[in-house]
């Protein structure tokens, strides 16, 4: 006979409901600790350091050899694509609006045609010549006079190489054949033959104006036929896209400080000589910097000594673009791009470490300590000093800052 042995109801019921363990208060109280070790490391990162108190101090700011650009209150103008121009104004002359700058010439012009146009004027002397016959005119003579001149120094440049403007003396030929023209045209009684000389040189003048294009100042400033391919990109009107890799670029390639235009599509520009800038870049971590509204002593090594006035700096890639303004005569900058720098400032303002100073995408911070509390506010660096502190002021009007005031420094 088996005997079956009846199970427990206590002990299935337990295997249904499962065992429960107790947890050891040991567990609690290393979590604890591990939690707080966590706080405690976190507390050194963020928090470490220690309280220091703010004072007032003068200063000076100094930079020295720094690369920088020149960027001017211009005016490109433009053309269609063109065979070449001429210049109508030296270089650096100071023109009003309305005035004739250049005459561009479109592709397609033949020089011969100014040729012709001159040897249609002479016909038209030599015709009036024998209307007149040999009578004594002191004013024909004297016109006669500054023709030779012309034609003897179109002959020495052609035959000789003098480097005078072949198109420029073209054009004051013809403009003094067409002054003795005109002139003889209301002593002589027209013929038949001078009215269809006439003809002829308004047609090959109606030609050549068809060919070229006049270019006139829009506004006063000084003019320039140079270009060095960033006028168009920087200029005081588009000081709002300026990029610190646009700066960088026209440091490295601009190889020369006088570049004439090669593209065929430039002109000439005009330039106010009294408003124009000068930018550069420092790295975004960088305590040394411009401060909006100081006025800076800047000698532009190897030119001369200018004063400008800071623009606020602003980030542009990892780096920060600083912008001085100027309100002098431009000088020799007129016709530079790249440029090195000397730059001092005297300041005063609140001293505080620099360590105290924490930089978030390119701007600077402060932390003050007010009744025991931390409050971040935004400062300007104003100068770097020997002794690893830093001359600052608030950088927003509401914020204040003096002497006396508790602040973090992070990195006691």
């Amino acid at each position: 006979m088996i005997i079956r042995k009846k199970r427990s109801k206590k002990k299935k019921n337990a295997k249904k409901r499962g065992v429960r363990r107790r947890i050891s208060p040991s567990v609690f109280l290393a979590a604890g600790g591990i939690i707080a070790v966590i706080g405690a490391v976190l507390f050194l990162i963020l928090y470490r350091g220690g309280e220091e108190v703010t004072s007032r101090a003068a200063g000076v700011f100094r930079m020295e050899k720094v690369s920088a650009i020149v960027i001017r209150d211009e005016i490109t103008y433009t053309s269609a694509e063109h065979a070449r121009v001429d210049c109508l104004r030296a270089e650096g002359d100071m023109v009003e609006e309305g005035d004739a700058l250049a005459t561009v010439y479109k592709l397609g012009y033949n020089d011969e045609l100014m040729q012709s146009l001159l040897n249609a004027r002479e016909e038209v002397y030599s015709a009036q010549l024998e209307r007149i016959g040999s009578t004594k005119d002191q004013r024909l003579e004297e016109m006669n006079e500054r023709i030779e001149a012309i034609k003897a120094r179109v002959a020495a440049a052609l035959q000789k190489g003098t480097g005078e403007d072949l198109e420029a003396l073209c054009r004051e030929l013809d403009t003094e054949l067409e002054a003795r023209m005109e002139y003889l045209r209301g002593k002589v009684q027209e013929t038949e033959t001078l009215r269809r000389l006439y003809a002829a040189v308004d047609s090959r003048k109606a030609l050549i104006e068809a060919w070229t294009d006049p270019v006139s100042a829009t506004q006063a400033g000084s003019v320039s036929y140079y270009f060095d391919g960033y006028e168009q990109a920087m200029n005081a009107e588009k000081l709002d896209m300026l990029s610190s890799d646009l700066i960088e670029r026209a440091i490295s390639m601009t190889g020369s400080a006088r570049w004439k235009t090669d593209d065929k599509t430039r002109v000439c520009r005009i330039v106010n000589r009294g408003r124009w800038y000068i930018a550069f870049n420092t790295p975004e971590n960088s305590l040394a910097r411009l401060a909006e509204g100081v006025t800076y002593e800047v000698e532009v090594i190897g030119v001369g000594k200018f004063t400008g006035v800071a623009r606020e700096p602003f980030l542009s890639g990892k780096q920060m673009v600083n912008v001085l303004e100027f309100s002098e005569d431009i000088g020799l900058l007129m016709e530079l791009r790249s440029v090195k720098l000397n730059i001092t400032a005297a300041v005063d303002g609140i001293t505080v470490k620099n360590t105290a100073i924490d930089v978030s995408e390119g701007e600077t911070y402060l932390e003050l300590m007010l009744k025991d509390s931390h409050y971040r506010i935004r400062v300007d660096i104003l100068c770097e000093t020997e002794d690893g502190s830093v001359i600052v002021r608030p950088h927003d009007p509401g914020d204040v800052l003096s002497e006396g005031v508790r602040y973090w420094n992070r990195k006691k």
